[in-house]
């Protein structure tokens, strides 16, 4: 073979290689916004499991729960309700890139005979507890707990609660909900048999002074329609904590992966004051 030839064999292969490897560095690109999975756990016929999406430099901008619909079917059905709340389920923990929000992990409960108020929140529905607190400090809220009662009735300084929230008429020993806290509603929306449309609802909750959880709360009936929701998440004057906050959450259903997706967004960067 003549040198030429030699060496016009090598520049073709050595050019061969390197649209290879320019090829294979276009498909693995990291930029644009990922989806990463956390914690996932049986529900009814089906699965539910926890999600982050992040944007183009790994910054959080949407975490929450997507609800396999098969999971809408084969729940229990106890025949009466039970005296008191309904015990919380363990909490899901989120995957690792959904650190720098305030949101620590979540629970999700299916709530059969709802619970009170009566005439308003006893429908079957679903409960989703994004906290701010780690599973262990919700767990701790026990009526065991000597301080139990005396921490329900600290409420956060006013400014650190979303603007309009507002504890129910109850006495404090009904307020305070072992394992989850005590429940704020919107104050412009009242609580009242009816008066109150119950669909879907955001509700907050606070313990022992702290803002300690975001609640979209829904019916089996309206999660049936496949809605296609996002609402505004009424937003403090102040902020206990610096980190990234949601500002809206949204409820829908993805028809290609057969999921209904819960989740909070619009993640803004907040500063402690």
């Amino acid at each position: 073979m003549s040198d030429i030839r030699r060496r016009a064999r090598i520049l073709t292969t050595a050019l061969a290689a390197a649209l290879v490897l320019t090829s294979a560095a276009a498909c693995g690109d990291d930029s644009g916004p990922k989806t990463y999975y956390g914690d996932e756990r049986s529900m009814g016929n089906g699965q539910i499991r926890t999600f982050v999406t992040t944007d183009e430099d790994g910054h959080p901008t949407e975490l929450g729960l997507r609800i396999q619909e098969s999971a809408l079917e084969g729940l229990p059905m106890p025949a009466t309700m039970p005296e008191g709340p309904p015990p919380a389920s363990p909490g899901l923990a989120f995957p690792a890139q959904a650190e720098g929000t305030v949101v620590n992990h979540l629970t999700f409960d299916w709530v059969p005979h709802g619970h009170p108020p009566v005439g308003v929140f006893d429908e079957p529905h679903f409960d989703t507890h994004f906290y701010f607190i780690d599973d262990a400090a919700v767990q701790a809220i026990n009526p065991q707990d000597p301080q139990f009662l005396a921490k329900a009735g600290v409420k956060p300084d006013e400014k650190y609660m979303p603007t309009g929230y507002t504890t129910l008429p109850e006495p404090i020993e009904v307020q305070a909900v072992p394992a989850m806290g005590v429940h704020w509603v919107d104050g412009t929306k009242p609580v009242v048999p009816g008066q109150f449309d119950f669909t879907q609802t955001l509700i907050n909750g606070a313990w022992d002074g702290q803002y300690i959880f975001i609640e979209p709360m829904f019916t089996r009936a309206w999660l049936l329609t496949k809605p296609s929701f996002t609402g505004d998440i009424t937003q403090p004057q102040a902020y206990q904590h610096s980190t990234r906050y949601p500002t809206t959450y949204s409820i829908d259903f993805d028809d290609q992966a057969k999921e209904y997706v819960v989740s909070v967004g619009g993640l803004t960067e907040r500063t402690a004051s």
